[in-house]
């Protein structure tokens, strides 16, 4: 990389650091984003936060982060975006971009010409992922989710990709991670690229907790010195390192009624286990869900309204390395 880093109308210099906001192209919506030019070279890592806007402990986690790393710090460059869906975390929608009702994280590559959702996925796409050597997004549980922690690396377009994600996502502080054949998301579509990526999940249920936060923090600590952009700093201790779970099955209601669940996140559970049930306005049973496998559960709802469509539950097999 050279030693200015140009993007979308910002320069920043070797050894300084922008904290401004992004004009989304042909609109009036602007993104929070922190550049930070280290004072020595190295690789770009770029992490995202808030692409669901009602998911607030990496959003907090990236503000505090980019407030308090400075150039000194840094060998290479680190750009972050807080929160990337500025509409849905000022409106506390979960999922969707409230301009368009799209679900963001679901339109990448994007369309220049498209709603802001697509006009969104089209720059972090096209004027973002090229200058990465690593990418991050951070999410949570949304409003209505509250998830065990666990990271997503993808599965495509092939094993190095694969491989090179999961070695960064080995280094995290939780005990599960999940291999993803999906082609849809930000960090699906940034490795389909060619770059290394990961989608952490931590916290959720509309909280920002200073744990969760505070966690993130962490593990973005040792994603940088994994990476080689802190190199004046050693890893942060763990207690966990993350194993696999396979055979993951998302379990949604063709319903709409009330959900009671039986267990909480990060239960294990045993095939035939009794997952919980949906009712109607008065009590009565609508549906009994059992669970198809033994696993772990992963996320789950912990609302009582569960609309058609819902995923009521999230769990897989924890692999035995």
């Amino acid at each position: 990389m050279s030693d200015t880093l140009h993007i979308r109308g910002l320069e920043v210099e070797r050894g300084n650091k922008l904290r401004t906001c992004l004009p989304v192209l042909d609109t009036t919506i602007e993104i929070p984003i922190t550049i930070i030019n280290g004072r020595n070279d190295g690789p770009t890592l770029l992490i995202t936060a808030g692409i669901h806007g009602g998911e607030y402990p990496g959003i907090a986690a990236a503000m505090e982060l980019g407030r308090d790393i400075t150039p000194e710090d840094i060998s290479g460059c680190l750009i972050m975006m807080h929160p990337v869906n500025i509409q849905g975390f000022w409106a506390r929608r979960a999922f969707v971009v409230p301009e368009d009702g799209k679900n963001l994280n679901r339109e990448f590559p994007g369309d220049v010409n498209g709603t802001l959702s697509q006009k969104t996925a089209w720059l972090l796409s096209q004027h973002f992922f090229p200058l990465a050597d690593f990418y991050v997004d951070m999410h949570s549980g949304d409003i209505h989710e509250e998830l065990h922690p666990y990271v997503y690396y993808p599965g495509l377009p092939n094993n190095e990709i694969s491989e090179k994600s999961r070695e960064v996502a080995k280094i995290l502080d939780m005990e599960f991670m999940v291999r993803s054949m999906a082609t849809t998301g930000a960090y699906n579509c940034a490795a389909i690229s060619g770059i290394p990526s990961l989608l952490i999940e931590r916290g959720g249920a509309g909280l920002c907790l200073r744990e969760d936060i505070d966690a993130y923090k962490k593990d973005l600590h040792n994603i940088l010195c994994k990476l080689g952009l802190f190199t004046n700093s050693a890893p942060l201790p763990r207690k966990h390192t993350p194993i696999d779970v396979t055979d993951v099955i998302y379990l949604e209601t063709n319903n709409t009624g009330c959900w009671f669940p039986c267990f909480h996140c990060g239960d294990k559970i045993k095939k035939g286990d009794k997952l919980g049930c949906l009712t109607d306005l008065f009590g009565n049973t609508i549906t009994v869900y059992n669970a198809e496998q033994d696993g772990i559960i992963l996320y789950q709802c912990p609302a009582l309204s569960a609309p058609k469509g819902t995923i009521l539950v999230t769990y897989g097999q924890i692999r035995n390395n």
